[in-house]
C-alpha cells in the first residue's frame, strides 16, 4: 500500500489540520468550551457551543517546559476549572481517529498496552449488539464530548491536575505517566475513492472524494459538513435529472463503464454557504457529568483505511496558572462564569484547581464523585438552552484568512498501538469463538 504524506498543523490558532499533501483529503480538529454538565446521576443532552480553545505549539516553549512535555510535542492549552471541553471533526473524506486520555483509549476504556485480558474483553462483550472499537470515525463523527461509558452515552472531558488520581489515566492504569491527549489519525487508502465536483446556483463548486459504494445521502452529509448546508435542503442533479436518496451505491450512477472517472461534476440546487517552572502542573483528562452520545460505527472494509499513512499528535492540558508561568501572559479568559451556568439553569461547578453498541470497558469514578460533590439539579436542556445561548449546530469548520503554520506538530514516536480496523476486531472474535468451541 502506497504511504502517501500527510501534513499536521495548525491553522489559525484554533485548527489542527491533517492534509494530505498534494491532495484533497483533509481533516479539521478543533476543542471546543462548554459548561460541565450536572454531575449527578441523570444525563444530559450535548451541552451548548461556547468558543474555541486556544492552541499553543510546544516547539515555541520548548526551553521552558519539562523535557516530558518536549519530547511528546504538538500542542498545549489553557483550561479553567469551570469548564469543559469537547472535540469538533471536519473535513472532506472518513479518517479513523483514535484518542488516548494520557494512555487510555477514550472510545474502548481500554490502556494502550495490548494484553490477553484485553482480548478477552473483546470476546466477552462483543457480539451483533454488542461492539468493542476503539476509534471514531470522522467526520462522520462530528463530536466527542466524552469517554465512552454505556451504550449511547458518555462521561463529560474535563481536567484535573494530575498526581490528585482523579484522571482516566490513574483510574485504569493506577498511575498517570502521560496526562493530555494524544491522537491517532489514520486516513483512508485513497485507492478505494473517486473524486467528485459538487456545483452550486451560484456556481462555486466543492471537491468530494468519496467511495464507490457511497450514496447520494452520504454525498448530501459531506457538504452538509463542509459547506454548512443542512441535507434536506440540497438537491443532487447530474446529466439533467435528479438523483434520489435510494441505498443504490452514487459509484452506479457516475461510473463510465469502464471504471470511475476522475471527476464528476454535480449540480446541486437550494441552500447558500454557512457562516517550565519547577512547580509546572500539568493536566489530564477526567470524567464529569453524562451526555447523550452515540459512537458512529466503522462501516468500511479493513482495505479502506491506510495504516501506514497514521499521524500522531498530542494536545497537552495546563491549568491557569502554569499557562501563565510559561508564556508570561495571563491564561486567556474563559466565557463561561457563574452567570453562565444561572442563564442556563444549571448548578455552578466550583471544584479545585443513537446508539450503536459502543461503550468502554470500565465503570469510571467522575469529578464529583470523588469529591462528595454530586449536583442536584436539572440536565442541560434537550432542545434548546436559555438565555443568549444556540443549541449547537451542524456544520463544518469555515476556512477563512486563518494563517497556517509551516511548522508540523506530529509527535515522532508514533501511534501506542497499530491501528486495527474494526473487522480484524471481528474477525478475532470469531476466531476466539471457534476456539473456545473446539
Amino acid at each position: 500500500m502506497t504511504r502517501h504524506a500527510y501534513n499536521c498543523r495548525v491553522r489559525g490558532d484554533h485548527i489542527v489540520e491533517i492534509h494530505r499533501a498534494n491532495g484533497v483529503e483533509e481533516l479539521d480538529i478543533s476543542f471546543k468550551r462548554t459548561v460541565r454538565v450536572p454531575d449527578n446521576y441523570d444525563h444530559s443532552k450535548l451541552p451548548p457551543d461556547l468558543g474555541d480553545y486556544p492552541l499553543f505549539k510546544i516547539k515555541d516553549y520548548a526551553h521552558i517546559l519539562p523535557a516530558s512535555m518536549v519530547a511528546k510535542g504538538g500542542l498545549f492549552m489553557p483550561m479553567h476549572p469551570m469548564e469543559a471541553m469537547w472535540i469538533n471533526f471536519s473535513g472532506s473524506t472518513p479518517f479513523a481517529v483514535k484518542v488516548y486520555a494520557g494512555a487510555v483509549n477514550i472510545v474502548s476504556g481500554e490502556a494502550a498496552a495490548e494484553t490477553e485480558e484485553a482480548k478477552r474483553h473483546r470476546h466477552d462483550h462483543s457480539s451483533e449488539d454488542d461492539i468493542v472499537q476503539d476509534y471514531v470515525v470522522a467526520p462522520h463523527q462530528q463530536w466527542l464530548d466524552g469517554v465512552t461509558c454505556d451504550d449511547g452515552y458518555v462521561q463529560q472531558f474535563v481536567a484535573m491536575d494530575l498526581g490528585n488520581r482523579y484522571t482516566v489515566e490513574a483510574q485504569v492504569t493506577g498511575q498517570e505517566a502521560c496526562g493530555g491527549l494524544q491522537f491517532e489519525v489514520t486516513p483512508v487508502n485513497l485507492g478505494n475513492l473517486f473524486s467528485i465536483l459538487v456545483k452550486r446556483l451560484g456556481g462555486q463548486t466543492t471537491r468530494l472524494a468519496i467511495g464507490a459504494q457511497s450514496t447520494v445521502a452520504d454525498v448530501k452529509k459531506l457538504m452538509a459538513l463542509k459547506e454548512s448546508i443542512p441535507a434536506v435542503q440540497q438537491r443532487l442533479i447530474y446529466a439533467g435529472r435528479q438523483l434520489e436518496d435510494c441505498k443504490c451505491s452514487i459509484g452506479c450512477k457516475l461510473m463510465s463503464p469502464n471504471g470511475p472517472s476522475s471527476a464528476a461534476l454535480l449540480g446541486m440546487r437550494g441552500g447558500g454557504s454557512g457562516p517550565p517552572p519547577n512547580n509546572c502542573r500539568e493536566m489530564g483528562i477526567a470524567v464529569g457529568g453524562l451526555i447523550e452520545q452515540a459512537i458512529f460505527r466503522d462501516p468500511y472494509p479493513a482495505a479502506a483505511w491506510n495504516a501506514a499513512a497514521t499521524v500522531v499528535f498530542n494536545v497537552q492540558i495546563l491549568n491557569s496558572s502554569t499557562f501563565e508561568a510559561i508564556t508570561g501572559t495571563p491564561a486567556p479568559d474563559t466565557p463561561i462564569t457563574m452567570d453562565t451556568y444561572t442563564e442556563l439553569g444549571l448548578p455552578f461547578f466550583e471544584l479545585p484547581e443513537e446508539k450503536s453498541g459502543i461503550h468502554g470497558r470500565y465503570d469510571l469514578i467522575s469529578v464529583g464523585e470523588r469529591l462528595g460533590l454530586k449536583e442536584e439539579g436539572l440536565p442541560v436542556p434537550p432542545t434548546h438552552v436559555l438565555g443568549n445561548f444556540q443549541p449547537r449546530k451542524s456544520m463544518g469548520i469555515p476556512r477563512g484568512s486563518e494563517a497556517i503554520s509551516d511548522d508540523d506538530i506530529t509527535n515522532p514516536a508514533g501511534p501506542l498501538l497499530k491501528f486495527r480496523p474494526f473487522s480484524e476486531f471481528v474477525k478475532e472474535v470469531e476466531d476466539l469463538s471457534i476456539h473456545a468451541s473446539e
